[in-house]
């Protein structure tokens, strides 16, 4: 079948107008939209400094910076520093010492009106909420992809596709009126990731059963570089709305003209003809060869009709994966791949803007781009030196990054600059995306046309697994000596401080 299929596609044209066409519309556009989609409900868990509202002045005549010193505890950082406690108050500041949780908080709103966890109070004791949020939505990719990856193979690209983009308005629509519920809002999260890759996923397979074996590295260089395009430019929605439920509402409503119009994507013509559907395989390689200007030959229509079916295990799913020695020792090694980059990837990627005090935005929005250039350097290296000399050189890197970033609690000063930070993150992330590049042609390469969407899928669980850890790296990472000092303690990150001695207003100066 794959010799016939490939002689018919030879025939219509495997890189006419047909596939370019495709490419603008689901590898551009559509990756471009869905990337959006994906990554604002990310953006707008961001934290903003905040501290115990304060009542209301009894004074007029006593500065703001006094009243707020009168009641809200201070300490002092590594550097020296006098910061303010942002989960306590002074119980009775004209008696003693004594303090207390916050009952209400006041956000500091230089950069946004609101945000999920500034709407919902989910900071101090509650800021593991975001942790886990992220979690529940990666562990929902992991099970999500398991189903839609079957699904793609045994009811076809095209469905999974539908769905998948139906799910995911629905989920953040859900998210949008959770109210102050955690648990619905989490629901929404869960069912917006639970098929979130099956859409790029879905398309890039269709693509690659498309096109010639010589497009697949330009193909996934257009995905990708839409897919950092659109992370680059979601940022700078959350800038103008400063609203999160505006964001959001924005930056998913694009999607719905493709769930109108999503009938009109083509199904792939080798998973029809590979699953026993010739007819409506043949039917889709003369709507390719139309579009180019080309013809299928009877003869190669009449050897496509006339073969068996192929015994692909589809029905087994992910299992079909460990069938044989050789597949089973290559889905391993590429599982162990999908780890260490997804977990690498997601630090970075949650880590970015995070506590320098700049823009976050157009932080964000930098380091995103930084991974434009890796997705044609991705697909120069994989081109010339190899899909596996590729992965194991930008391991290489993004491992010494690592290193370099845990010099920073030596207290070596320039390393922990804010400049340093943010060009390693770039660095990473471009060297990262230059791994994913590779690791996904790999995995679109060495499984056979029925065990592709459950092959790609695999990889898409493991990796959202694995990604899941992130968040909790991240929430007990100390940033600094004295964050270290506490960790392992029997301090927490938020805890209060009793009795605690105010400082006179000019030890704050």
């Amino acid at each position: 079948m794959s010799t016939a299929y490939e002689q018919a596609l030879t025939e219509v044209g495997n890189e006419g107008r047909f596939q370019k066409c495709f490419d603008v519309k689901y590898n551009v556009l559509v990756v471009f939209m869905w990337s959006m989609a994906y990554m604002n409900i990310i953006l707008s868990l961001a934290f903003t400094p905040y501290t115990c509202k304060l009542p209301d002045k009894t004074d007029l005549n006593i500065s703001d910076y006094t009243w707020k010193l009168k009641h809200i505890p201070v300490h002092s950082d590594a550097n020296g520093d006098i910061k303010f406690e942002s989960c306590t108050i002074y119980t009775h500041p004209d008696v003693n010492n004594d303090t207390s949780e916050c009952d209400a908080y006041t956000y500091d709103k230089t950069w946004y009106d609101s945000t999920i966890p500034s709407e919902k109070n989910w900071v101090c004791d509650k800021e593991i909420n975001i942790a886990n949020l992220f979690a529940y939505s990666k562990i929902g990719e992991a099970f999500g992809s398991v189903l839609f990856g079957w699904i793609g193979d045994v009811y076809g690209r095209r469905p999974t596709y539908m769905v998948s983009m139906v799910l995911i308005v629905l989920g953040r629509l859900i998210s949008l009126l959770a109210g102050s519920s955690f648990l619905i809002f989490a629901t929404g999260c869960i069912i917006a990731a639970f098929p979130s890759w099956s859409v790029p996923q879905s398309v890039s397979v269709i693509s690659m059963e498309i096109s010639s074996s010589a497009r697949r590295t330009i193909t996934t260089s257009m995905r990708y570089t839409a897919f950092s395009i659109g992370l680059a430019t979601v940022p700078f929605f959350y800038w103008w709305l400063r609203d999160w439920k505006l964001f959001v509402i924005i930056t998913t409503a694009p999607l719905i003209p493709w769930i109108i119009f999503s009938w009109k994507i083509p199904e792939s013509p080798r998973w029809l003809c590979v699953t026993g559907k010739s007819k409506q395989g043949i039917k889709c390689l003369k709507k390719i060869a139309k579009d180019n200007n080309r013809d299928l030959k009877v003869d190669t229509e009449k050897e496509i009709m006339s073969m068996e079916i192929e015994d692909s295990h589809s029905g087994y799913g992910p299992l079909a994966l460990f069938s044989g020695k050789r597949i089973a020792l290559n889905t391993i090694l590429l599982l162990i791949l999908w780890v260490f980059v997804s977990i690498s990837y997601s630090v970075l990627l949650l880590s970015a803007g995070e506590k320098s005090g700049l823009n976050p935005f157009i932080q964000f929005s930098l380091q995103s781009i930084a991974e434009i250039p890796a997705n044609f350097l991705g697909a120069w290296l994989c081109d010339h030196i190899g899909r596996r000399r590729s992965t194991t050189m930008s391991f290489f890197v993004i491992g010494s990054i690592w290193t370099i970033i845990s010099l920073r609690e030596l207290n070596i000063q320039w390393i922990r600059a804010w400049w340093i930070n943010s060009a390693l993150i770039a660095i990473g992330r471009l060297t990262i995306a230059i791994s994913f590049f590779a690791i996904n042609l790999l995995n679109l390469e060495i499984y056979p046309t029925s065990l592709r969407s459950s092959g790609m899928s695999l990889g898409n669980v493991v990796s959202s697994v694995a990604a899941a850890i992130a968040p909790y790296i991240l929430y007990l990472l100390p940033e600094t000596i004295e964050d270290a000092n506490i960790l392992g303690s029997n301090k927490t990150k938020y805890s209060k401080l009793s009795k605690t001695k105010k400082p006179a207003p000019e030890d704050l100066t």
